[in-house]
């Protein structure tokens, strides 16, 4: 009990939003921490601006929007300055909507989220629907691969929920198919793609060749962490991959909206990935971009 309390005292001590208003912080995760535990019911919580997540105990991917406000600091501040009403957000593996809440709500920006499991996508699609974003997040209760077909999938994981082999009482049988087939009648302008898949992401880009190759496809946000070793894969070619089709590995720095060229992805958090050609276009958009305001901070 101690290390599960511990572990997210020390996140909201060293995230760059709450390390300078730690006792806020600490009050919206001990509130948090007893009134889920109160109710069984889900619970709506006011997040960034009106948005608003219905919560409930389970999702512990999702409390860090409680706690820290924007738990993938660099990564959702990027979303927030690239993205607007006339860019596109598709979300890979969106769970129950953070990033899509971010893009519809937030920016107003066209979004299309994509959640393979059939309890999280009633989360997801309730979040669109208490924020009434209908009308700007398309959501696709499907899973995506390198052709379409049927995969098992985990179902009690939470954010870590993945391909397996295995069948069993925790798996479920979900229907697949490719990111091109899925986009192909899909206007792409100013397209931003965050994908996070627990380690298939090789095999789902491996489906998007036509997407991939599209100009207007400008940046993606991709989660590297060793997840692909399960199914024979290796981060090293899923950049190796986004390397071949003219993307470049970047940190954003959201304080002063600067891009910084990288060596390495990073092992245990999100890489970012912008296209060569396009980067003095997502930089000009990132310096252009109004700011926006999360607990009490302008950014």
């Amino acid at each position: 009990m101690f290390k599960k309390i511990a572990v997210p005292i020390r996140y909201i001590y060293t995230h760059p939003l709450t390390k300078d208003s730690k006792f806020s912080a600490l009050l919206r995760f001990f509130n948090w921490q007893i009134t889920s535990r109160l109710s069984k019911n889900s619970q709506q919580v006011k997040w960034m601006g009106d948005i608003k997540l219905s919560m409930q105990k389970e999702m512990h991917g999702a409390t860090g929007c409680i706690y820290v406000g924007l738990p993938e600091f660099n990564d959702m501040s990027f979303l927030l300055h690239f993205l607007d009403a006339k860019s596109n957000l598709i979300d890979i593996g969106a769970n129950v909507g953070v990033y899509s809440l971010l893009s519809a709500g937030v920016q107003k920006s066209k979004t299309i989220a994509i959640e393979p499991i059939p309890q999280t996508f009633q989360y997801l699609t309730t979040n669109i629907q208490l924020n009434q974003l209908e009308n700007l997040v398309t959501a696709y209760n499907i899973g995506l691969s390198d052709k379409k077909g049927e995969l098992h999938f985990t179902k009690d994981k939470d954010t870590i929920n993945h391909v397996t082999a295995i069948k069993s009482e925790n798996t479920i049988s979900v229907n697949v198919d490719t990111l091109d087939n899925l986009l192909a009648n899909t206007d792409l302008s100013s397209t931003l793609i965050k994908l996070d898949v627990e380690g298939f992401e090789y095999h789902v880009l491996s489906g998007g060749t036509n997407t991939l190759n599209n100009e207007n496809v400008m940046a993606l946000i991709v989660e590297l962490n060793g997840s692909g070793d399960k199914y024979g894969l290796n981060d090293e070619m899923v950049d190796k991959q986004l390397l071949t089709y003219g993307f470049e590995k970047y940190d954003y720095n959201p304080f002063t909206r600067e891009l910084k060229v990288l060596t390495k992805f990073h092992d245990k958090a999100n890489t970012l990935y912008i296209r060569n050609s396009k980067l003095s276009v997502v930089k000009e958009k990132l310096k252009a971009a109004p700011p926006f305001q999360i607990l009490n901070k302008t950014i």
